[in-house]
């Protein structure tokens, strides 16, 4: 009987030793391929366009692909932990108001991630004054990617050109601008105003501007639940010290209203500004449909970003293809 014994606890050993090594390899192989995830902004781009078409598994297995197995053995055995070095830090980014002159550059610029494609007559064309605006990287890190409003731009102009409304990005980078003509932050509109009319000159079937922003709220301001999801609350500004501010105000008001009816609670607003210490105009004295949206806050992620560029792709449809016509 004490041999029976024996034999059996040896079994159970063999299987709790095979379970715990089971169990150690997945974990490994876990942590391997989400830290492999290091991708360009761009590419992130790319991936949650992927992710939201539910292509996730044959990205993250190309991913394990490309570091693991056809790069594996470029690796420094000596020092085997190096797979797993990465810069993980959260870099928060406050934006003051326009006319601070010293704001920090922490972000990076993104280049187009469909660089390939080209739109012909454009009607929407979006741009960002502040393109090194953060959100949130706190549920990317494993991407090591930098979420910012030039994302936003690329996934909004993504959004619309699926609804058959022609839309590109402004891809000149505003702070080399900056730097090639010895000018401060606070004349970054000065540079986006130089690229509206070049894009007008460029493409005259453009017909509405929009400048994206991300405000600098805290999350219980910037957020908002609609249909059990989390969304980016957005905020619009209206600069009131041009001639012309009423037909921006009366095309921002018909906006609002549309978002006050198929999205509630989504829109904080209209913010009008004006008198000392802003600036007033945010280049909406280009055209009566020119204008500005704050989306989202420094603590707002990018997938509520994307939630949230769906719902203005779809309010900018409704008002193209039904108010306007």
């Amino acid at each position: 009987m004490k041999k029976v014994v024996k034999t059996k606890s040896k079994k159970k050993k063999k299987l709790k030793y095979g379970v715990l090594l089971f169990l150690f390899l997945a974990s490994f192989f876990y942590t391997c391929i989400t830290l492999s995830l290091k991708m360009s902004n761009e590419e992130f781009v790319r991936y949650l366009f992927m992710k939201d078409g539910n292509q996730t598994f044959p990205f993250y297995f190309s991913k394990f692909y490309d570091t693991f197995i056809k790069k594996g053995f470029s690796l420094n055995f000596k020092n085997p932990f190096q797979i797993f070095k990465g810069n993980y830090s959260y870099q928060d980014y406050s934006d003051n108001d326009s006319d601070n002159s010293t704001q920090p550059a922490i972000s990076t610029y993104v280049p187009d991630p469909y660089p390939e494609k080209e739109i012909e007559k454009p009607k929407v064309y979006l741009y960002n004054t502040h393109q090194l605006e953060e959100y949130s990287s706190k549920n990317v890190a494993q991407y090591n990617v930098t979420p910012n409003v030039m994302m936003l731009s690329y996934i909004l102009r993504e959004k619309l050109n699926d609804r058959e409304i022609p839309t590109i990005v402004e891809e000149n980078n505003v702070s080399e601008f900056l730097k090639a003509n010895n000018w401060n932050y606070a004349s970054s509109y000065k540079v986006t105003k130089l690229l509206l009319e070049d894009a007008k000159t460029k493409n005259p079937t453009l017909e509405y501007y929009i400048d994206l922003h991300r405000d600098s709220v805290k999350k219980s301001i910037s957020t908002t639940t609609i249909g059990g999801k989390s969304y980016a609350r957005i905020l619009f500004i209206a600069g009131l010290e041009h001639e012309n501010y009423q037909s921006n105000l009366a095309f921002i008001e018909k906006l609002n209203t549309l978002f006050n009816t198929y999205y509630p609670g989504l829109s904080r607003g209209i913010y009008k500004k004006e008198g000392t210490g802003v600036n007033g105009i945010y280049n909406q004295d280009f055209s009566p449909q020119t204008i500005l949206i704050e989306v989202g806050g420094v603590d707002n992620t990018i997938d509520e970003v994307f939630l949230t560029a769906e719902a203005i792709a779809d309010v900018l449809e409704k008002y193209i293809k039904e108010v306007v016509s």
